[in-house]
């Protein structure tokens, strides 16, 4: 019996239902159908009608070639004359409507989640077709130039070019069924990002722009916020598996372009583009070959190590540091509903725990009176400053961050601490855990400037009454720059 399709349906319902429309799409020359990204944005809002429109296909042959496959269509008259152009003007005047809510000084993100709801991708001709309909209705074509960083940062990540381009990276890597809002789906968003910001500098350091030139290195320099959480999400995971080569390697170049870029930074301030020009090249180079082993050697290995519960757990913490070079963080539906009925069971385990403590000290050199388990939580969120908790096995057992002065993923719970710090870190720590377990040292306190402010972190060694160590407290606290 012959199969019957409704060419009223969108390209992405149809083969859903019907996956022999593929294929016959695929004989038609609709090879882009074959990625799955592009399926999935593409195909929800492409009817077959359209599409055919689009290249300039006749409805006849569509039909022919579906008969041929034993698939009846149904819906099939020839597209009006105009159609194609028709919709073409009604997507750029959808555009262009976002466009003057942002140049009228609307919010930002409000203006953005409704692009995300309505458009799974934009072409650059989409783009320039909106803004062209602007300058038709009088605006000023300066004003338009003055918010075209504005534009693009609105679209950043969607364009059909970026997201065709991060469907051939996963290809190349083998990832290409990674479903949307995965960690590893998230790590290929963010590297779009970054290309287009690597792509820029070059542009701006083949004019010699340098106050571009700085702004595009201070952009840059959110990579860290990127490598932390590869550093701390995925690689403290493989060392858990044995894998310790990205840690010790990649961790150690991250390192180093964190650095140049900040050195980079301070050579533009007191020398010429042309004394710099090849330093920072090469600091392109490195982060260029840092994407491509990121995205062909470390999400692969993670992928065929981690299990179910690992992944949601990163993609819980991914959060905690924001985006880098994306406006927002992708859901991945999958990983919600897991952390859902985590929640659930959580908030059930701590009403059976709640109790009292009771304290018998003499409320000067230890604690006195009792205290609820509710009431011990409240305290701890309310301290003005951050707590971290080793235990005498070197095992991070307990953090507060509510002031997040540093982030603190909760992947890094019940992990051994020296996983969770870079390796030029980890002799000192393991020396610093060392002198608090023999004795020869109770405290060691650093103080440093960070984002205009003095962070003080103090690390003590905790003892019970007869003196025996039971670990170590980081407390982490921020004051005003004197």
């Amino acid at each position: 019996m012959n199969k019957i399709i409704d060419l009223n349906k969108t390209v992405y319902d149809l083969v859903q239902e019907t996956p022999e429309v593929k294929d016959v799409l695929v004989s038609l020359g609709f090879s882009k159908i074959t990625s799955p990204m592009a399926l999935k944005v593409m195909g929800r809002v492409m009817t077959i009608p359209k599409g055919a429109a689009m290249m300039g296909i006749p409805m006849e042959t569509i039909v022919r070639a579906f008969a041929a496959h034993g698939i009846t269509v149904k819906g099939a008259a020839s597209p009006k004359p105009g159609e194609k152009e028709t919709a073409m003007q009604d997507h750029a005047e959808k555009i262009k409507q976002l466009l003057k809510r942002l140049g009228s000084g609307e919010d930002f993100e409000s203006v953005r989640k409704d692009f995300v709801a309505d458009f799974g991708q934009v072409s650059a001709h989409d783009i320039m077709k909106a803004e062209q309909l602007l300058i038709a209705e009088g605006e000023n074509p300066a004003r338009i130039r003055k918010l075209c960083d504005l534009h693009s940062t609105l679209f950043h990540g969607r364009t059909e070019m970026e997201i065709l381009g991060e469907e051939k990276r996963k290809q190349a890597a083998g990832l290409s069924q990674i479903p949307s809002g995965h960690p590893v789906d998230y790590f290929f968003q963010e590297n779009t990002g970054l290309t287009k910001e690597l792509n820029l500098l070059s542009v701006l350091l083949f004019k010699g722009d340098k106050v571009r030139i700085i702004e595009s290195l201070k952009t840059l320099k959110k990579v860290r916020v990127l490598y932390s959480k590869k550093e701390e999400l995925l690689m403290t995971v493989l060392v858990r598996y044995g894998v310790n080569g990205p840690s010790e390697v990649m961790w150690g170049v991250d390192d180093g372009i964190r650095m140049d870029l900040s050195r980079l930074l301070n050579r533009l301030s007191k020398e010429e583009v042309s004394a710099v020009k090849g330093s920072i090249q090469t600091v392109l180079t490195r982060m260029k070959e840092m994407i491509y082993k990121e995205e062909n050697i470390l999400l692969p290995l993670c992928l065929s190590h981690f299990t179910d519960e690992e992944w949601v757990d990163v993609y819980r913490d991914l959060h905690e540091m924001g985006p880098a070079f994306i406006q927002e963080i992708p859901n991945w539906q999958h990983g919600d509903e897991v952390l859902s009925r985590r929640k659930a069971s959580q908030n059930e385990a701590e009403a059976v725990q709640d109790g009292t403590l009771s304290f018998s000290g003499d409320g000067v050199n230890s604690p006195a009176g009792t205290l609820t388990m509710a009431q011990v939580k409240s305290i701890l969120s309310l301290l003005p400053l951050d707590v971290t908790v080793i235990d005498e096995q070197e095992i991070n057992r307990f953090y507060k961050n509510t002031d997040r002065v540093f982030s603190r993923p909760l992947s890094t719970l019940n992990r051994p601490t020296y996983d969770c710090h870079p390796p030029y870190i980890k002799p000192m720590v393991e020396r610093m855990i060392r002198q608090f377990r023999e004795g020869t040292s109770d405290k060691q306190v650093r103080t440093f400037p960070k984002n205009g402010k003095m962070v003080t972190v103090t690390y003590a060694a905790m003892r019970d009454e007869n003196g025996n160590y039971l670990g170590t407290v980081e407390f982490i606290q921020e004051s005003e720059q004197k």
